[in-house]
């Protein structure tokens, strides 16, 4: 029986995977990206929140809460978030359970004794992701009555880095809308993407060691002018070194490399 539960929860994670790489870059992502981590787990309620470095949270949407314990979270008891706190001192995003605090951490400010509990939130799961210089986007899965189990968390770290990459994708397509100079600029002088990594070896073994290092900036988000500021070559050797890229993996678009990666993540 749970041979089966799991089954249809691995189909229905893959049809949201497929429906966000969809909505990327349009209005219709963050719904998206909320199902295919809701997908993952039971769970009775959802919240999204951006933290952002000096200040206050920005409460997005949710699902199944409380429009006052909302206002409440952010008149009152947002500075006690142990989540809040953890972005403000610039950990690295990933996948979060409450139960990785410390119990000092827990213990010493009111966010479990009182917010947590006029809630009736019994155990939450964060799925944190890097949204930018000083900011981290915050999917919240919330249960009212049963912990999550350790199968549960496998899970979710097991689908993080499929949505790290959809993430920074969306990141850069929206950012290019609002303009591809500003953006040049900022990324030019801001620290890497915290959710960026190495590509292994065994992915496109024809690409040759500049070339990687391209595809790992390319799936980080960055564009073209913040890549050649990075790695101090010109606009035209980063647009050869795509040319190159695209040639050798049989694509035409920056897309195609994310689905590429996302389709090697899902089969490793």
């Amino acid at each position: 029986m749970r041979r089966r539960a799991d089954h249809m929860t691995s189909v229905t994670a893959d049809r949201d995977l497929i429906a966000v790489l969809d909505g990327v870059g349009t209005a219709s992502y963050l719904p998206r990206l909320i199902d295919l981590a809701g997908a993952i787990v039971p769970h009775d309620r959802i919240t999204v929140t951006r933290y952002i470095d000096q200040a206050p949270p920005e409460f997005l949407t949710h699902r199944n809460f409380s429009d006052a314990l909302v206002e409440r979270y952010l008149t009152v008891y947002y500075p006690f978030d142990p989540y809040y706190i953890r972005c403000r001192e610039g950990r690295a995003p990933g996948i979060v359970p409450l139960a990785s605090f410390g119990l000092r951490e827990l213990k010493q400010g009111r966010y479990i004794a009182e917010f947590l509990r006029q809630s009736v939130i019994a155990d939450e799961v964060g799925v944190l992701l890097d949204d930018g210089p000083s900011a981290t986007l915050g999917i919240f899965l919330e249960r009212a009555a049963h912990k999550f189990r350790q199968r549960d968390i496998e899970k979710l770290e097991a689908a993080f880095p499929r949505m790290a990459s959809i993430h920074a994708l969306h990141r850069r397509l929206t950012d290019s809308e609002r303009g591809r100079e500003r953006k040049s600029k900022l990324a030019a002088s801001a620290p890497p993407p915290r959710a960026a990594g190495k590509t292994p070896n065994v992915l496109w073994p024809d690409l040759t060691a500049r070339e990687r290092e391209l595809v790992d900036m390319i799936l980080a988000g960055h564009p073209p002018q913040a890549i050649a500021a990075r790695l101090n070559i010109s606009a035209g050797t980063v647009r050869n070194h795509r040319q190159n890229i695209f040639r050798k993996l049989d694509i035409t678009s920056e897309r195609e490399v994310f689905l590429q990666y996302l389709d090697f993540l899902g089969r490793s």
